[in-house]
């Protein structure tokens, strides 16, 4: 993972001008900008950065090619893996096949009229009885962490749909603020992903707890691209057309599963290994002990960020 200028352009002739107009890409400054953020690693001697072009390019998308804010993002994609170890630690699919096997979450064979792809997640699914939120919330930013390496969903983005049917009171009381604080850190403000819109669903009275844990961790940006839609899957069609859409959410698709997702995911189990080796140094002593980054009660200190989010 190491070689630099391993990059070779996938993006169509229609991508490639819509990363320069709305990404600020241009393909004949785009090595050089490579090799800006790659010159700003000397700042942070403390991480061992990856060098490929492939990985870097997604932080320079996300950040609509600005070296400093990419940077930032990046500094932040390794900050979390050292400071949220219990997410982190052992960061490949082999140690969540309990929530990949229940498909919590589910990936979308198609995108939407901006090519984007569609992420649900089925947190009514998830049985507490046998896992808990670390490995369902593992599985699903490992699913993030692989659609980040296409170079389609880089430019296009992500949007997300949020299921609530099936959530009992068991899932909310471990959505609590420390985890739910976590997750939001990630996906937000430290995934290279374009994150571009957040659609919730059956909806019920649980909702608003978990909304309520989750809300105060969004940036105004993020805020702004939350849509709520009950069972009114009309409106939800008016963004996601029911062409692509499970039956369940008033679509046409029947019996849609994840298992070439899962199957993908599996297949590169070396690559997360692999990616786990950079960062911070694994040692206490580098990491300024065990208990880096919480406070005596457990809470996290010191490690939010306010990222702009595009």
């Amino acid at each position: 993972m190491s070689r630099n200028n391993d990059y070779v352009c996938t993006l169509s002739p229609d991508l490639i001008e819509k990363a320069k107009r709305e990404l600020n890409e241009n393909p004949e400054s785009r090595q050089q900008q490579l090799a800006d953020l790659r010159a700003m690693f000397r700042e942070r001697p403390d991480i061992k950065f990856r060098l490929d072009d492939s990985f870097l390019i997604r932080f320079l998308r996300v950040r609509k090619f600005d070296v400093k804010r990419a940077f930032n993002t990046l500094v932040h994609y390794y900050e979390v893996r050292s400071q949220y170890m219990d997410i982190f630690t052992e960061f490949a699919p082999s140690t969540v096949p309990q929530p990949l096997g229940d498909e919590v979450d589910l990936v979308l064979p198609g995108r939407d009229k901006d090519g984007r792809r569609i992420f649900i997640k089925r947190p009514g699914r998830w049985d507490t009885d046998t896992y808990s939120a670390i490995p369902c919330f593992k599985s699903t930013l490992l699913l993030l962490e692989m659609l980040s390496e296409d170079e389609e969903t880089q430019v296009n983005g992500i949007v997300f749909v949020v299921d609530y049917a099936g959530m009992t009171m068991n899932h909310a009381k471990q959505m609590n603020p420390i985890i739910m604080r976590k997750l939001t850190d990630i996906i937000q403000n430290a995934m290279p992903l374009r994150l571009k819109a957040i659609h919730h669903v059956n909806q019920s009275k649980l909702f608003d707890i978990v909304f309520g844990i989750i809300k105060p961790f969004l940036t105004e940006k993020m805020t702004k691209r939350l849509y709520f839609h009950g069972t009114e899957f009309d409106t939800l069609h008016q963004h996601i057309p029911s062409s692509i859409l499970p039956a369940e959410y008033g679509g046409v698709l029947q019996n849609v599963t994840n298992r070439q997702w899962i199957d993908r995911l599996v297949a590169e189990e070396a690559k997360f290994t692999e990616n786990n080796n950079y960062g911070f140094p694994k040692s206490k002593e580098a990491l300024g002990g065990v208990k880096s980054g919480m406070d005596p009660a457990g809470g996290l200190v010191g490690t939010f960020k306010s990222l702009n989010v595009d």
